[in-house]
Parts: structure tokens; C-alpha cells; sequence
């Protein structure tokens, strides 16, 4: 079964995760996320916080942000070092539990708004 995820959805949360990060009052120095579903949720974060976007982590301050923690293996490196992450989807078999997330995938497929034709 497919979960299909719109731009509206999208929109809504990445102001649900800006509202989140900055009641954590932790001062990062931009904002980063990996290529593909990390990169939309990380330009327009930045845009809602302040930061800049970076093209690469510049220190552990650095927020890292991706569309979905679903096996953790994109994420495990940077959670590892100390970096703090936050994801739009989390799923339980994931190797890591993002700091901050918003929902669940269950067993379902998220489809993505950047990922359709």
C-alpha cells in the first residue's frame, strides 16, 4: 500500500518542525540534509529558521534534516558523531530514532512529492 504525501502536507510540516526546533533553543549554524529527500526539507527549513544552508555539515551545531528515518542507514553516521536530526517520517525498524520527528510509517510506502513523474 502507498502513502502518497503532497506538497500541501509537506508545507504544513516543515512548519510543524520549525515551531518544534525552535522551542528547543539550541543554537545550530545552518542546516543540512542528504540529497534527494533530505535536500527539499533542509532548503525551506533554513528559510523558516533563519539559517543558511549548507552544502555539507559544517560542525556538530550543524541541524541535520531528511524526509524519513526508515532503515537509519543515511542517518546512523551523523547520529553516531552527535549531530542532531530531525525527520518529517520515522519507522520503528529504523537503526536510529530521530530527536525529533512527526509521524510514523507503518507499512506503508511514502511517496514523496519530489519522487513523482
Amino acid at each position: 500500500m502507498k502513502l502518497y504525501y503532497s506538497w500541501n502536507q509537506f508545507g504544513l510540516d516543515v512548519g510543524k518542525l520549525a515551531k518544534k526546533l525552535a522551542s528547543k533553543k539550541k543554537k545550530f549554524d545552518g542546516v543540512w540534509g542528504p540529497a534527494r529527500g533530505g535536500l527539499p526539507i533542509a532548503v525551506c527549513l533554513s528559510h523558516e529558521l533563519g539559517l543558511p544552508f549548507l552544502a555539507r555539515p559544517k560542525s556538530k551545531k550543524t541541524l541535520i534534516v531528511d524526509d524519513i528515518a526508515d532503515t537509519g542507514a543515511t542517518l546512523f553516521k551523523y547520529a553516531k558523531a552527535g549531530y542532531f536530526i530531525a525527520t518529517i517520517f520515522y519507522h520503528r525498524q529504523s537503526k536510529y530514532v530521530p530527536k525529533i520527528w512527526l509521524r510514523e510509517k507503518k507499512n506503508q510506502w511514502v511517496v514523496f512529492p519530489w519522487e513523482r513523474t
